[in-house]
């Protein structure tokens, strides 16, 4: 008796009697299960951008108000520090 004598025994049988797997409802489980783990996934990372996104805001303001509320603080900041920069700099010819 060969494999091809029994067509019962094929591997990729639609006969699901014998097999007891319902090989399209495997697949449509399975591919259930992954839609959902890509959706969550999907959700988790929006919430993380969404609050990275938050946080810059809130880096890239906090600089502002400050040189909004002390301009001329912030501007003898700034020209000490090109000032140091500048020195640290030069050639020691």
């Amino acid at each position: 008796m060969s494999f091809d004598a029994n067509p019962d025994t094929s591997l990729f049988s639609n006969n699901d009697r014998n097999t007891g797997v319902d090989p399209d409802g495997a697949v449509a489980k399975a591919a259930a299960t992954a839609h959902q783990t890509v959706d969550r996934a999907a959700q988790r990372a929006q919430g993380a951008l969404d609050c990275a996104h938050d946080y810059v805001d809130r880096a890239v303001e906090a600089p502002r108000n400050v040189i909004r509320d002390n301009p001329v603080a912030s501007v003898v900041l700034a020209l000490a520090v090109g000032f140091l920069w500048g020195r640290l700099g030069a050639s020691r010819y």
